[in-house]
């Protein structure tokens, strides 16, 4: 009996230890394109965007026929985040066309994208805006914070890099299953005052990875946000030009630090 006991005993231990820690994953899409998954709750962040002014990766051609087609492992999307409204994340035409095509799917933005969307010729009272949310949050705002689907979402207004103002530009914070939070910065600059005035936000819930711009690596400011503001235990640096591609090894030694540099690239995840 005792040994059927400690058997049963390390079963359940087993058990519950498979429960806790769901695998977790980043799939780099191009540019700031992610999606991250855990478990069976997948989210994507400026995974919608049109122009590579010259410069950015495109989300691969197999990739968007496989997202708009729901094909493994892009099927199962809970929710879309956007960071901002530049064409090397978000257009409105193929978030729109991915929007019809998978008509549980919800998008989180800016105010600014959820009006590309309305200028791009969607009524107000199409069904599809009813999933299309936007928030007019400045950069002394304090966080917004609401729980979705299994999803507890946060997010900041941080400046655009280079002095863009009139760009609203958004921090998310997502915590999928209750276990994996990820941040994605979209294009923040390193300006450590538009960080700190939000210190409480970034120290009210531990983040396991960061997705900043990788202009953060090799700036003492962004090294210092990095380090002592949102202190992640991973960061995986996005926005990399795409001439990177397949000489990753070399710009991840030169920038010091993780980075996506090839669509279709994955990373395993860190839970809490």
């Amino acid at each position: 009996m005792k040994r059927l006991i400690a058997i049963f005993a390390t079963s359940l231990s087993l058990f519950n230890t498979a429960i806790a820690h769901d695998s977790a994953t980043a799939a780099y899409l191009g540019n700031e394109g992610v999606m991250v998954v855990h478990g069976e709750t997948k989210v994507l962040f400026d995974a919608f965007y049109a122009d590579s002014y010259g410069q950015y990766a495109l989300v691969p051609d197999t990739i968007v026929e496989a997202m708009m087609k729901g094909a493994p492992p892009y099927d199962g999307v809970d929710a879309i985040f956007v960071s901002h409204v530049h064409g090397d994340h978000f257009t409105a035409e193929p978030a729109v066309a991915y929007m019809r095509a998978n008509p549980t799917v919800r998008l989180y933005a800016p105010q600014q994208v959820h009006d590309a969307i309305v200028n791009s010729g969607v009524a107000d009272n199409d069904p599809l805006m009813a999933r299309v949310f936007g928030y007019d949050l400045g950069p002394e705002d304090s966080a917004i914070n609401f729980d979705v689907d299994g999803l507890q979402v946060a997010a900041v207004a941080i400046p655009h890099a280079g002095n863009r103002p009139h760009i609203q530009n958004f921090a998310w914070r997502v915590t999928l299953g209750e276990e994996t939070t990820v941040m994605h910065l979209g294009d923040a600059g390193t300006v450590v005052s538009d960080f700190s005035r939000h210190m409480q936000h970034f120290k009210s819930r531990k983040t396991n990875t960061a997705f900043p711009p990788y202009w953060f690596y090799g700036d003492a400011n962004g090294e210092m946000i990095l380090r002592d503001i949102i202190d992640a235990d991973r960061t995986i640096g996005v926005h990399v030009p795409k001439r990177a591609a397949g000489d990753g090894d070399k710009w991840r030694a030169r920038a010091g630090g993780d980075l996506f540099t090839d669509p279709g690239e994955t990373r395993d995840l860190i839970g809490k």
